[in-house]
Order: structure tokens, then sequence, then C-alpha cells
């Protein structure tokens, strides 16, 4: 068995429009830390809120290096599920600026969750262990 292989997983999300989708995360409290090219219009950019990253890229620039993804028929859909620490915080934070897919709710598996929809329709589940 390999150990200790993974260090992490930053999910690349596919998006229309960088700077929209990235005012978006940073209404969660996530900072830009990179972005490509690093003057005028994104094509790519990394985000960061704590431990957690996500990196945003365009659409078009996607077909160029992933051809793939857009000519075998198939769509690879995702949910981004976020461990937090207070699900109700979250809540308020969004509070008229996204998409409310389904209100806190308490699940069977012991987790009080939300789920919201961002500007290019990825649903993003924030979770809160029942303690």
């Amino acid at each position: 068995m390999i150990q200790n292989m993974f260090k992490a997983l930053t999910p690349n999300l596919l998006v229309v429009d960088i700077e929209t989708s990235a005012a978006f995360y940073q209404q969660l409290g996530f900072e830009k830390i990179a972005q490509v090219p690093e003057q005028g219009k994104p094509q790519w950019a990394m985000l960061q809120k704590d431990e957690v990253s996500i990196m945003l890229q365009e659409k078009r620039s996607a077909e160029l290096d992933l051809p793939f993804r857009y000519t075998n028929g198939q769509n690879a859909g995702a949910l981004l599920y976020f461990d937090v620490e207070n699900v109700e915080e979250i809540r308020s934070l969004i509070a008229g600026k996204a998409l409310i897919i389904k209100e806190i709710h308490s699940t069977f598996y012991g987790t009080n969750e939300l789920i919201i929809s961002d500007p290019d329709h990825f649903l993003l589940i924030f979770a809160e262990d029942k303690k």
C-alpha cells in the first residue's frame, strides 16, 4: 500500500468568466492569490480560503487544452463539498448573493448542510458536523 502519496486535491472549475466567478467566491471569503495572465483579462485564477484552494479556468482556454472533454459527448459534472465550522455564518454571507438550491437542513449522516449554485451552475455543499 502506498502511503502519503496524495497531498491535496484542488478542483479546477471551467467557468464562463473568471472575474465574475472569482467575485462570487470572494464573497465567501476566498482571496485571489494568482491569475494568468497577471495583467488584463484572466484565463485562469487560483483562490484560497484557509486550507482550501479552488482554480478557475476559462472554458474557451480549456477547449484548447482539453479537447476530449468537449468532443466525447459526455459532460463531467462536479459537486464541491466544503466541511465548515458554521453553516449559519455561510448562509448569512451569501444572503441575496447566490441561488440557494436547498436551505440548511439536517442529514441522516450527521451534518447540517446548505446547498447553493455558483454563477456557472456548480453546486456547492457546505456541511457542518452536528456535535
